[in-house]
């Protein structure tokens, strides 16, 4: 196995005074850089990222001390290296003192730069990806999402999550990502949220132990539906457990309904799971 040489960058705005930094940190998520080794023809890449955290006040209350974390993956319109991007949809809102207050966690927000993807998808006529097609399974995660491990593995080090609520979730080409993490390491994660994205069948009973929830547009133009539902059926038949959140009238932007505490929302029921054996 290939040495990991990696290194974390931490760095939180203070502002005035340790009290204020500690009431900051619900609105001002840290920045950090992963690198990623190079591995065979493989460059050597650094990768931004940012972590939200919870406030000090949360982690007291907590009996164990310890809070839940959420891996996100960002979907393709947020790719870059501004270590912006991927705040704009749910992880920007997870660093509000609202939603911290509902469900105090941190979170993780890799970014993937121009011209990656989190999971090798299709190709289309045109050479882009047709989402439609679904995932083209490696042996090994693309250095993008390599860059998400590496950065799960220093958090989990430094930081004082709750090991058993550990949630991973992505929107868009982040679904299909989040697809892709979970089936390589499955026991990893309490539970698995796709929004509009999709995964390969083919690998669907590496999931049956993991609660799964997909979440997608009926009306969806640029991931099919068929792309969630075809997961579903595969998870199902493999024993897995999945639960489904279809909204009609919806297109591709099926993230602003899924990420909310509302009944057809799926932030209540992620927030609810635990790893098998620890409820």
């Amino acid at each position: 196995m290939v040495p990991v040489a990696m290194s974390i960058m931490m760095a939180v705005a203070a502002q005035g005074g340790a009290g204020a930094a500690a009431a900051a940190s619900a609105s001002t998520p840290a920045q950090g850089t992963v690198n990623v080794p190079a591995q065979a023809e493989r460059a050597a890449a650094t990768y931004p990222y940012r972590l939200v955290e919870p406030s000090a006040a949360a982690l007291k209350a907590e009996k164990s001390g310890r809070l839940p974390l959420v891996v996100f993956l960002h979907g393709s319109g947020e790719r870059g290296a501004d270590n912006e991007a991927q705040l704009k949809h749910f992880a920007g809102d997870a660093a509000t003192e609202a939603f911290q207050a509902k469900h105090p966690c941190f979170v993780l927000a890799v970014q993937c730069p121009v011209g990656e993807r989190w999971a090798e998808v299709t190709p289309g006529a045109d050479g882009n990806p047709n989402w439609g097609a679904g995932l083209q399974t490696k042996a090994e995660p693309t250095r993008a999402l390599r860059a998400v491990e590496l950065a799960l593995d220093e958090v989990m080090r430094t930081k004082p999550v709750d090991v058993d609520r550990v949630y991973l979730t992505g929107l868009s080409m982040g679904g299909f990502g989040s697809f892709d993490l979970a089936v390589r390491t499955p026991t990893r994660f309490a539970a698995l949220v796709s929004v509009c994205g999709g995964g390969d069948p083919a690998r669907a009973a590496a999931l049956r132990a993991l609660p799964v929830m997909v979440a997608h547009g009926i009306d969806d133009p640029v991931v099919p539906i068929a792309c969630s539902r075809t997961m579903a059926e595969a998870i199902r038949a493999a024993s897995g457990r999945v639960t489904v959140r279809e909204y009609p009238g919806v297109g591709h932007d099926a993230w602003t309904r899924a990420y909310t505490d509302a009944d057809d929302g799926v932030l209540p029921w992620m927030f609810a799971q635990r790893r098998r054996g620890q409820q």
